[in-house]
């Protein structure tokens, strides 16, 4: 069963302690290190200390201090703004960004450790608004505009998205229609128009109209029933606020997702033709999301190849620099994500 579980993606108590925040004076003689962290099934965290970066487990990473960064297949997120309450906060020195593909093919963890040792504290950023904070970064955004000059919000029915239900099995296509008596706390009644598909390669069902009113509070939507259930059942969406969420990622733990479509509502015949990693689970995005570490399929096969940039992350007055090298294990298997790392301040 799929739960409404939020952050509670992970079982075990706080072991390690993640960087200190009172500490003003740079560490004496830090050693760069790497760590691998296996990223395939759910999120790892990762803290940060005098000795170095080290796997910490965490039962509530949403009132945890442990962690300072977290990874989940190439979906990184840190300890502060939305995600958590560590107050981490992170910058790109992004020195591989205009890199071609085909550089990025030739590059390998030892031809880019230069650039990672050239990054001193003189390289900290001091501009003020250079340092990002997490935000949520649902699957489902974009779906209504708001008129500044006559303050009303309206539906977008041209965003359309193909999802994949939690259960990973069904697919549908879905838009938004209609919204109605919005206010500034909640998107008033929202109308969903969608189609399911009740395995990958089926022909779509009859098209559903859901009005679902958010003025009381959440509501959950199971695509596969078509019907609103509880956050206990299993459920594919979650509408809140002005927010609509997947029950996948950081927001559920089930394996929904979702991806913008390139086609109109009407003109799709099939929402279960991309590769499994195109329906994205929600997400905490900050500089990991605006500057991407990898890229992806550029030789075919679905591979992830890093830029190898260097992303400065800092606690308080600790900065480290961290540069993402792996996302392939010594045998092959995806998602053991590999971190560069050593405290700069």
């Amino acid at each position: 069963m799929h739960r409404s579980i939020g952050w509670m993606v992970l079982a075990g108590a706080v072991a390690l302690g993640a960087c200190d925040d009172g500490e003003t004076t740079a560490p004496e003689q830090q050693q760069a290190g790497t760590l691998t962290v296996d990223a395939a099934q759910d999120w790892a965290f990762v803290g940060f200390s005098g000795d170095g970066a080290q796997q910490v487990t965490v039962s509530d990473p949403a009132a945890s201090d442990a962690w300072d960064i977290g990874v989940f297949a190439t979906s990184v997120m840190l300890n502060g703004g939305a995600a958590g309450p560590g107050g981490v906060e992170g910058y790109c020195l992004c020195q591989n960004a205009a890199a071609t593909d085909a550089a990025v093919l030739a590059m390998t963890p030892a031809s880019e450790l230069a650039a990672f040792e050239a990054v001193t504290a003189a390289s900290i950023p001091t501009a003020a608004g250079a340092w990002q904070s997490d935000a949520l970064a649902p699957a489902i955004a974009g779906w209504y505009s708001y008129d500044p000059t006559t303050h009303v919000v309206s539906a977008d029915p041209t965003a359309v998205w193909k999802v994949r239900t939690a259960s990973g099995d069904a697919y549908a296509k879905l838009h938004v229609t209609d919204v109605q008596d919005a206010t500034q706390s909640h998107a008033g009644t929202v109308t969903l128009e969608y189609a399911l598909q009740p395995s990958a390669g089926a022909a779509f069902g009859p098209i559903t109209t859901a009005e679902l009113d958010l003025s009381a509070g959440p509501v959950y939507v199971d695509l596969e029933s078509g019907s609103t259930v509880t956050a206990a059942d299993d459920w594919d969406l979650w509408l809140e606020g002005w927010s609509i969420r997947v029950n996948g990622g950081v927001s559920g733990d089930g394996s929904a997702g979702a991806s913008p479509a390139t086609e109109s509502f009407a003109a799709i015949m099939d929402a279960s033709d991309l590769a499994a990693n195109h329906y994205r689970g929600d997400a905490f995005g900050g500089v990991f999301d605006e500057h991407r570490w990898y890229r992806y399929n550029l030789q075919g096969g679905h591979q992830v190849w890093p830029t190898y940039d260097v992303y400065l992350i800092r606690r308080g007055a600790a900065v480290w620099k961290v540069q993402l090298t792996g996302y392939y294990g010594a045998t092959g298997d995806s998602r053991q994500i590999t971190l560069r790392h050593e405290r700069i301040q």
